[in-house]
């Protein structure tokens, strides 16, 4: 995935809103700090019905539905298995933040949803596959963790990009091509997105919303950092800035939380 800058076009989507609700109201820009991206744009806006019952399809090959989560704080954030800059950075980031809402005993009241952009390769199969690689599996079995990777039909896929902002487009694979870390064949073709997370509330309240690229601190999985292109080691060393870090997510869930969630074991 060579991630795009896409704030102008994510304005755009954010004011044209779906099902007949508009995302241009009650938004202001929380100030950054130390020169990340902040937590993103605070926003008030119920997600549609419509959308909040999507089913899409968990790593356990389960129908899940964002109303599924009603009474939970939801972190969803775009993504794909076979992202080779961005995506591995951003569940490094996310598994930071998973471990300081566990430290703070949090973890059981954030629901973290990470959606596939790229329905065509992402079965249930390889996001367990993405959970194992990446340890995902190990919070969400040995702690209160919440965590599901989640992959939607074309269709429902862009429904929820035109409300929440977000962007994507398959584009031909760069040469050399990349490696599939799960079978060792070339991939045929890659993953443009933009970089975003949203913040719901339990009750169905759009919160916040993040364009910005993470910023990772820290030891990335030896094998995503084998999978990793030179663009995305690039990243990994010298993230575009500004980015967020797990902080800035931890700011973000706060919002919807209602208290400060401290940065466990991270500062």
């Amino acid at each position: 995935m060579r991630s795009v800058c896409v704030s102008l076009l994510a304005l755009a989507l954010l004011a044209a809103g779906c099902g007949g609700s508009t995302r241009s109201h009650t938004r202001s820009k929380t100030a950054a700090s130390g020169g990340t991206a902040g937590p993103g744009t605070t926003i008030s806006v119920h997600v549609p019905a419509s959308l909040l019952h999507l089913p899409p399809t968990d790593q356990n090959g389960r129908r899940v539905s964002l109303a599924s989560f009603a009474g939970t704080t939801v972190l969803l954030v775009p993504f794909l298995t076979l992202c080779q800059d961005v995506c591995p950075l951003t569940t490094g980031n996310l598994l930071q933040v998973e471990q300081s809402l566990d430290a703070d005993n949090e973890a059981s009241n954030v629901e973290i949803v990470e959606l596939s952009v790229d329905p065509g390769r992402d079965t249930p199969q390889r996001l367990l596959a993405y959970a194992k690689l990446t340890h995902i599996l190990n919070y969400i079995k040995f702690s209160y963790a919440k965590w599901e990777l989640v992959t939607e039909p074309p269709g429902e896929l862009r429904a929820l990009a035109k409300f929440f902002g977000f962007s994507y487009q398959k584009v031909p694979e760069e040469k050399p091509a990349g490696i599939d870390w799960l079978t060792g064949r070339p991939l045929s073709y890659d993953v443009d997105h933009s970089d975003n997370y949203f913040v719901i509330d339990p009750s169905g309240v759009e919160r916040v919303a993040q364009d910005a690229a993470p910023d990772f601190r820290g030891i990335l999985n030896p094998k995503l950092y084998g999978f990793l292109s030179e663009l995305g080691r690039q990243h990994l060393g010298h993230p575009a800035q500004p980015a967020w870090t797990p902080a800035d997510a931890l700011q973000a869930l706060a919002v919807s939380v209602g208290r400060r969630l401290p940065v466990g074991g991270l500062d």
